[in-house]
């Protein structure tokens, strides 16, 4: 009974702190590696994975993709085997240099972390990576341990069914004209078609979400700048099949924005759709993707079928009329409470804290969003023209610190209330003002919060009660020339998802 060990490859792809390590088996087997910590740290950890997968096949060489190698570092990585009846068969220390590596000037290798709940920090951070949108990954430590040599601008950040989904860079950064389906070690499986069946190319922007039946939505445009145009800007809803990369349909928003008014700061016709996510099909029986407007301050429901649009929220507080001669559900905002402003990421949170507001065959659910209170009066009033003006220089405005709120819907009720109090960066030490950008997402039970112009990252209970900070540059200086040491987004990838993405990665090396 043996197995042996055959040889590496480091950077098998774009994900340069990642290798492939090849063995020869001659039994049936599973397997689990460590990363081991740094020597040269005594703050560093270990990043470990344990395959849950039976390899049957003794006939071939596999591979095994290692991810989380430190950079400018010979990595050990222990690698273990055992036999179907969970016998160790199998356990050496392999060595893994990245010494050799070139890195793209500026870029952060480490990450100095506040920990501002010592008792609860490591469990909640645990085996995550704060992952920013050039892709650049961070354990618990602040230490890079994943690095994509061509760096794709992702403004997503999402993943789906183990799989990271990202744009290309090759027209603007903030358009991608091509789009696709890699693994955790940057192998593409998949490109998908942004055109449609008339021709016509889009390009990708700001959000994905997934319906029931696993098909794709993208935020979409069909050129980069559109305020001089009949058609607005960001306006688009592509569908997608996920398993072909075909285009199912393209909605354009433009008509229902007509007479509708836009924040100060925006753009001329600038619809600006920047968040997308899902409910399943409730009381209303009605599933819908949820799709979020940053300069009309709207959120509305669209179909999956055909992407009208379903029902509707004023959640900025300016704009009831919306959509323009259509007769959808309005929801009532008169129980709002504080009104968002500029906000991004308006997304269904799955937090237990909101349980008792949450039934989706009700038609409940709750959405955690980030406001950039972006444009707005001494007196917390909106700032606002018409989305077809020029911006008015008459019109003075400030944008104060931004804040996390939380917004319960009731569609049967056809009502939305306020679910918390504000999460409020106030008590950070730097100011946290962003007029444009920034992000919440779940993180289990938690928060984290990306401030982008403020460049501080924060996880936070549903309380408000911060666990970590950082204030720190958490993107190279070259991702975004014109906004130096920021990016789109940044968020944790739990350990769960980074184990998805793991055992994608292997069947993508075996198969």
């Amino acid at each position: 009974m043996a197995i042996i060990y055959t040889g590496t490859v480091l950077a098998p792809a774009n994900n340069q702190l990642a290798a492939w390590l090849k063995f020869q088996l001659d039994v049936p087997a599973t397997f689990s590696y460590t990363v081991l910590k740094r020597t040269t740290s005594q703050t560093s950890v270990d990043f470990s994975f344990t395959s849950s997968e039976l390899i049957d096949d003794t006939t071939t060489e596999i591979k095994i993709p290692v991810i989380g190698l430190y950079a400018n570092y010979n990595n050990q990585v222990q690698v273990i085997f055992k036999n179907q009846a969970g016998n160790e068969i199998f356990n050496s220390t392999i060595q893994v240099s990245t010494r050799d590596q070139i890195y793209r000037e500026a870029t952060i290798f480490h990450l100095n972390i506040e920990q501002n709940d010592p008792a609860k920090f490591a469990s909640v951070w645990g085996n995550s990576w704060l992952m920013t949108t050039n892709c650049d990954g961070y354990d618990q430590n602040g230490d890079l341990r994943c690095y994509f040599a061509q760096p794709y601008r992702n403004q997503m950040l999402r993943t789906h069914d183990g799989y990271f989904y990202i744009g290309s860079d090759e027209d603007e950064h903030w358009y991608g004209r091509r789009f696709f389906k890699i693994d955790i070690l940057g192998n593409e499986i998949l490109e998908y078609d942004l055109r449609d069946s008339d021709g016509n190319l889009y390009a990708n922007t700001h959000d994905l979400a997934w319906d029931s039946a696993n098909n794709l939505y993208m935020i979409g445009n069909d050129i980069p700048d559109r305020s001089t145009s009949t058609m607005r800007q960001d306006a688009w809803i592509l569908k997608f099949n996920e398993q072909s990369g075909k285009m199912i349909w393209a909605k354009n928003y433009t008509r229902a924005f007509d007479n509708a008014s836009i924040l100060n700061n925006s753009p001329t016709n600038d619809a600006h759709l920047n968040s997308l996510s899902w409910i399943p099909a409730g009381s209303e029986n009605s599933e819908a993707i949820i799709v979020h407007t940053r300069s009309a301050g709207i959120t509305f429901g669209v179909s999956p079928e055909d992407g009208r649009i379903l029902w509707t929220i004023d959640t900025g507080g300016f704009n009831p009329q919306f959509p323009e001669d259509q007769s959808v559900i309005n929801i009532s905002t008169t129980g709002i409470g504080d009104n968002e402003n500029g906000g991004h990421t308006v997304l269904v949170t799955s937090n237990s804290a909101f349980s008792s507001l949450t039934d989706y065959n009700a038609g409940k659910f709750v959405l955690s969003v980030f406001d950039n209170r972006s444009c707005i009066t001494s007196d917390g009033q909106p700032v606002i023209r018409p989305i077809d003006a020029d911006a008015d220089a008459a019109k003075q405005y400030q944008t104060l610190e931004a804040r996390v709120l939380f917004y319960a819907v009731d569609l049967t009720a056809r009502t939305i209330t306020k679910a918390a109090e504000p999460i409020s960066l106030a008590s950070a030490r730097v100011p946290q003002v962003t007029d444009f950008m920034g992000a919440v997402f779940d993180h289990n039970d938690n928060y984290t919060i990306y401030t982008n112009h403020a460049r501080s990252f924060f996880i936070s209970d549903a309380s408000g009660n911060f666990i970590a900070t950082i204030y720190d540059l958490i993107c190279s200086l070259d991702g975004y020339p014109e906004f130096p040491g920021e990016c789109y987004r940044a968020r944790l990838f739990a350990s769960n998802e980074l184990t998805a993405l793991i055992n994608v990665g292997f069947d993508t090396a075996n198969n």
